[in-house]
């Protein structure tokens, strides 16, 4: 794991976290980052929707919706991720 890789987390915020050890987690709201699929971290790129089909059945103020991987990669606590381009 390099230094830019940690864990996903859901954050109290209702927004996804990049989290590693001794370092504070990083908020994803908007842009790139990376997250595991089928084994190795591909890139894409995170969007916030307040509308019906997006972030997985959460909900936003009474309404589906939420922060997405634009590329529909599933999101899920504990699944490995990177911020920052890749090394």
């Amino acid at each position: 794991m390099t230094e830019k890789e940690g864990v996903l987390q859901m954050q109290p915020s209702s927004r996804w976290a990049v989290c590693r050890p001794d370092r504070r987690p990083v908020e994803i709201t908007s842009g790139e980052f990376r997250v595991e699929v089928a084994g190795e971290l591909k890139l894409t790129r995170m969007e916030f929707s307040p509308f019906h089909g997006t972030a997985q059945g959460r909900e936003y103020r009474g309404q589906p919706g939420g922060y997405y991987s634009v590329d529909d990669y599933h999101l899920a606590n504990g699944l490995r991720a990177a911020i920052g381009e890749e090394g």
